[in-house]
């Protein structure tokens, strides 16, 4: 069985059938060996009556082992059908709103926010401000981590950008990208938010994001 099941689904009447024929191959086996090598003690008795015995002995001995199996595949069956769900099933609601999850240095869930929403990022040490507008408030929340990680497992295929070691942004709430004698600043489109300023570490890095999301 375990041979067939690496190259075959097994279905469930398949199984059922597997295990009532074992049982019978089983019990015709005793059947025969005590119908025809009885002990001289012992009475005979009738085949049918034998057979009918050790089946039921059989099934109990096997009862376990195959409920354990049974279990096993109905388990296999399940996470079968959760896959081929999870490859078939549209965009959830969140996934449309690409929300995006903060969590602290342990990994613990702390603040999540649609990216639409999001304004950009600073630190100082190991911590983090995320700024974000909040039912049309400027709204901020601390959280202990690093911006290199947020860099690392935020940015990808997003509106994000690192432009400071200090800073990220989310540029689809950029509205000037201005240089001047001072550097490159970011004008934020919301009220009472500095201006961000981009270092010459991630100039390239933010021109080629900008044109991409400007667009």
């Amino acid at each position: 069985m375990l041979a067939y099941t690496r190259k075959h689904e097994l279905l469930y009447w398949q199984y059922a059938i597997y295990i009532i024929t074992e049982i019978a191959a089983m019990s015709l086996f005793f059947t025969l060996f005590a119908k025809f090598f009885p002990r001289t003690e012992i009475e005979p008795r009738d085949i049918l009556d034998i057979f009918e015995q050790s089946a039921k002995n059989t099934a109990w001995v096997l009862l376990l082992p195959y409920s354990i199996s049974w279990l096993y595949f109905s388990w296999r069956e399940k996470n079968r059908l959760l896959e081929n769900i999870s490859k078939t099933k549209p965009e959830t609601e969140i996934q449309k709103r690409n929300v995006i999850a903060f969590t602290d240095e342990k990994g613990d869930l702390k603040l999540s926010i649609a990216l639409e929403n999001l304004l950009y990022i600073d630190s100082a040490d190991n911590y983090a401000t995320i700024h974000y507008m909040n039912k049309s408030k400027l709204s901020h929340y601390l959280i202990r981590n690093t911006l290199k990680w947020m860099e690392e497992n935020l940015t990808n295929d997003r509106s994000l950008v690192r432009c400071h070691r200090s800073y990220i942004v989310n540029l689809d709430k950029v509205k000037v990208l201005r240089k001047t004698k001072e550097g490159i600043f970011l004008e934020m489109d919301a009220l009472n938010t500095p201006d961000i300023p981009v270092s010459k570490t991630y100039y390239e890095k933010v021109m080629q994001k900008f044109s991409k999301y400007s667009v």
